[in-house]
């Protein structure tokens, strides 16, 4: 079954991103219509281009954010604006977003951007939400983000994982590069989730997908891969960095790379860590992968993205 295939509940839409916005979750029910994650703060008007469109001139009444990583909460602010909706956020995460701290959301360590917004509301294991008529239940999984909270329905066995479970992976294990045990929890998290049965998984990347024992047998074998060679963790990390910003800004100058990436807080404490090399031979490492990969491309003294944001 491909992802154009699966059906959701008819009180349910899924809004497909890509790696520098959050998918987004729209529940329209007697509880009032929310909106489950909103993307990242320099695609603002795109995200209230989607959600006005598919809530067809309807209201929104509340966004929950399954974390606050700045690619699931850079909406907020502007959708709570324009709808004057309620924001219900982890409640682990209620103090660092009361007063902003951009040291402790990572923001200012991983240079992103975040417009500021006030929560209302808050989450925790266990609680149970009305999203869409139906009743969710918020369970823990730490890893990615040791305050990330997932939402199963078990009557239509959906899942909206964020970024503990993609179809082929799950996101950087951000702890881990703050002295933090990311692996032990995100193996923890990954044996919870093989205790659920879904149908369903709507992931906080990538397409919807049914094949859960398969994703979860291919999560498992890339965090023992990555666990057994924890270089290998803090590569692929410096090249998720690098390739949000070149998604963010579109272009960056190639003298410039060095500076605008290098110098980042996290690229520093990363390649300490774990590398110890010079910042120009790390920067120059970490392009080399990027372009083999094909995610980004030169033209005329730029470093380009394959693709486009959206």
């Amino acid at each position: 079954m491909t992802a154009h295939d699966i059906r959701l509940p008819p009180s349910l839409r899924f809004i497909q991103r890509d790696w520098l916005s959050s998918n987004h979750l729209l529940g329209r029910g007697p509880e009032g219509n929310v909106l489950v994650d909103t993307g990242y703060s320099t695609r603002r008007d795109l995200t209230l281009q989607l959600v006005d469109h598919a809530l067809g001139g309807a209201s929104l009444d509340r966004i929950v954010n399954t974390h606050t990583h700045s690619d699931h909460v850079g909406g907020n602010a502007a959708l709570a604006a324009r709808y004057r909706c309620s924001i219900t956020i982890p409640a682990r995460e209620r103090e660092v977003v009361e007063r902003w701290d951009e040291e402790a959301l990572h923001y200012g360590t991983m240079g992103q951007h975040c417009d500021r917004f006030t929560a209302d509301d808050w989450f925790d294991v266990g609680d149970r939400l009305r999203i869409g008529g139906l009743e969710w239940q918020a369970l823990g999984s730490p890893g990615h983000d040791m305050d990330s909270l997932l939402l199963w329905q078990p009557d239509h066995r959906l899942l909206v994982s964020a970024d503990a479970l993609w179809e082929d992976g799950f996101g950087i294990v951000f702890p881990e590069f703050f002295d933090e045990a990311g692996f032990a929890a995100q193996a923890a998290t990954l044996d919870m989730l093989a205790g659920l049965d879904a149908a369903v998984v709507i992931p906080g990347h990538g397409p919807m997908f049914t094949d859960y024992p398969a994703a979860l047998d291919r999560a498992r074998r890339r965090l023992s891969y990555l666990r057994a060679n924890p270089q290998r963790h803090a590569l692929s990390a410096l090249k998720v960095a690098l390739s949000f910003m070149l998604l963010d800004r579109q272009r960056i100058g190639l003298r410039d790379l060095e500076t605008v990436w290098g110098r980042l807080p996290l690229v520093q404490r990363i390649n300490r860590k774990y590398f110890d090399k010079e910042v120009a031979t790390l920067t120059r490492e970490v392009l080399a992968s990027l372009l083999a990969a094909k995610v980004a491309r030169i033209e005329d003294g730029w470093l380009l993205p394959v693709g486009q944001a959206g």
